[in-house]
């Protein structure tokens, strides 16, 4: 994970960067809203993120862009879209489809789903500009790009025959090959039914493309695919759209991109990036930006897809944890490295923030000097705010954990109560208020729901008892079960009675100290296995034989409530 000659992988891109000498930096970044965006594209937003904090510190100007490609045309709409719905406006840009939900009053289909995204933003702690792509065409300087792509358009031909025919097989480049004879680099939004492009039955695309251009009028003719509408329409009217090969290098030229990350696909030798580099310097006379090549973020096993519906949006994401444990993962990573987001695994994404920050503030001795100048680096960049002079107070996750099961039994005030004592111990000074509490405890509870789908969602008996044996999850009963009662021994029913004195008598108790009685009533006075009075406890607490550790868990539990629970055992009308 530390490379040798860097300290973070960071570096080589700020490196580059550098080299480059500028006063004003620009980081680009893009996504089309084609539906609930899911928390993949956060690795590349993040990353650009990054370097703004970086070169914020070193003094120019930065710029951070997220391009919204809301000009990009419906190919498909995911399943949670009326289908009635998708039928009328496939085709059309998404900055020209009304919003699909009732009564929402968003202006339209992408803002409904780009704002969503959006929103989130400053809890992830970024810090960037939206550039609404279908506002941005409707601007004279992006339109002069369209001018310039028209002007150039057999250049542009021999780029794209250059880096795409060498992917092909025999019958796909006598394909592209006749394709390219009429091909013009930009399609027409159709003046008749708004559409783009059309699509057959068996998902066949065929955009809108412009059949003609009037170089002296500035102007383009074109037939649409959809409704075979012929139209004429100036290059000016903001109803034209660059192929996505050119508007990419397009943009990047008319906003001197510094740095842009890009997933692995449009990233490979001779792909998409290499083809815009060449157009932008060609065509648009910039020299492009840095390539940030990236790997995918996966949910568990499963790959996401915004447009066919398979997402876990950052919305979701914060229900269930805390924001800078995400940007710990994209940034600790190499891009080039696949990330599996696993849910069941955020209470060690906690421990291994915990560790970080111990670390940072000298709090934990590193394992190596590398490990403490990795860690250094890195933590700043996962903060969502300003970096406090000591380390900033946590409840931690495991006793949330706890609490947030407990809430069938105990009151706000009571699991409140439990958890600051729990910080005291630890000689903590300031204390974490009810609200954040409350809150702390919310989020813990839909983690706990997430994992508990999950786990019923998995049909391998091995990765269910895998993940359980990781998580103390728990359902304490109300009441206990007569039948259960009626089954303990006179053995240990006597040791409750012994563990009940023990329990009464002293106040000051600590997990061990619990634990090792249990153990001794047990073994030395009822001689009985200690497992079959560990179990009793179990049976009583959660209705099964075996759970949380006993000790910190009778310690955590209200005592009063305890030995109205033990009463209930050890009342003789039960008997």
């Amino acid at each position: 994970m530390v490379n040798k000659l860097l300290v973070h992988w960071l570096e080589e891109t700020v490196d580059k960067i550098s080299e480059r000498n500028l006063t004003e930096l620009t980081l680009s970044t893009g996504k089309t809203p084609s539906g609930h965006v899911h928390i993949g594209i956060l690795r590349e937003i993040i990353i650009c993120d990054a370097l703004r904090r970086v070169f914020e510190e070193k003094g120019p100007k930065i710029n951070s862009y997220l391009f919204m490609d809301d000009f990009d045309a419906a190919k498909r709409f995911p399943h949670y879209i009326d289908k009635t719905f998708q039928k009328e406006y496939l085709g059309k840009p998404f900055a020209l489809i009304p919003c699909p939900f009732e009564n929402c009053g968003c202006e339209s289909y992408g803002t409904h789903f780009g704002n969503e995204l959006i929103s989130t933003f400053k809890y992830f702690g970024i810090k960037n500009e939206i550039i609404w792509t279908y506002r941005l065409y409707q601007k004279k300087e992006m339109q002069e790009k369209i001018k310039i792509s028209l002007d150039n358009t057999n250049q542009i031909k021999e780029i794209l025959k250059k880096f795409i025919l060498p992917t092909l097989d025999d019958e796909r480049k006598k394909l592209f090959k006749e394709t390219q004879k009429t091909w013009i680099p930009v399609m027409a939004i159709c003046d008749k039914c708004e559409k783009i492009q059309d699509r057959d039955k068996d998902g066949t695309i065929h955009p809108n493309r412009v059949i003609k251009y009037l170089n002296k009028e500035h102007e383009v003719l074109y037939e649409c695919p959809a409704c075979s509408y012929k139209g004429r329409v100036s290059i000016y009217s903001g109803k034209l759209k660059l192929n996505w090969r050119i508007d990419w290098p397009a943009k990047w030229a008319l906003f001197k991109a510094t740095c842009e990350p890009a997933g692995k696909d449009h990233s490979v030798k001779g792909g998409a990036y290499d083809t815009g580099l060449e157009i932008c310097q060609k065509i648009f006379k910039y020299e492009g930006p840095i390539k940030l090549p990236y790997e995918w973020l996966r949910l568990g096993k499963q790959d996401m897809k915004t447009s066919k519906g398979i997402v876990f949006t950052p919305q979701k994401y914060l229900e269930l944890a805390d924001p800078e444990l995400y940007r710990m993962l994209i940034l600790r990573t190499n891009p080039m490295k696949h990330i599996s987001l696993r849910i069941e695994e955020i209470p060690q994404y906690y421990d291994y923030y915990e560790k970080m920050e111990n670390i940072f503030y000298s709090l934990e001795q590193p394992e190596s000097k590398e490990e403490y100048n990795f860690y250094k680096y890195l933590y700043p960049l996962t903060k969502v705010n300003d970096i406090l002079d000591t380390k900033p107070i946590r409840m931690p996750s495991k006793l949330l954990i706890f609490l947030s099961q407990m809430q069938n039994i105990l009151s706000l005030e009571k699991l409140y109560e439990k958890g600051i004592s729990s910080l005291r111990d630890k000689k903590i000074q300031n204390a974490i208020s009810i609200d954040e509490f409350k809150f702390l405890l919310k989020r813990t509870e839909n983690w706990i729901n997430e994992v508990k789908k999950l786990i019923e969602s998995i049909k391998d008996d091995k990765v269910k008892r895998n993940i359980l044996s990781k998580i103390d999850i728990f359902t304490i009963p109300e009441t206990i079960d007569n039948n259960l009662i009626k089954s303990l021994s006179e053995d240990q029913l006597g040791g409750l009675m012994l563990f009940r004195s023990y329990f009464v008598q002293n106040n000051d108790l600590d997990a061990d100290s619990i634990q090792n009685k249990i153990f001794t009533i047990a073994k030395e006075e009822q001689e009985i296995p200690p497992r079959k009075m560990f179990e009793v406890f179990y049976l009583i607490l959660l209705g099964k034989k075996f759970g949380p550790r006993l000790g910190p868990f009778l310690l955590m539990i209200d005592k009063t409530w305890f030995l109205k629970r033990l009463n209930q055992i050890l009342d003789e009308d039960h008997r």
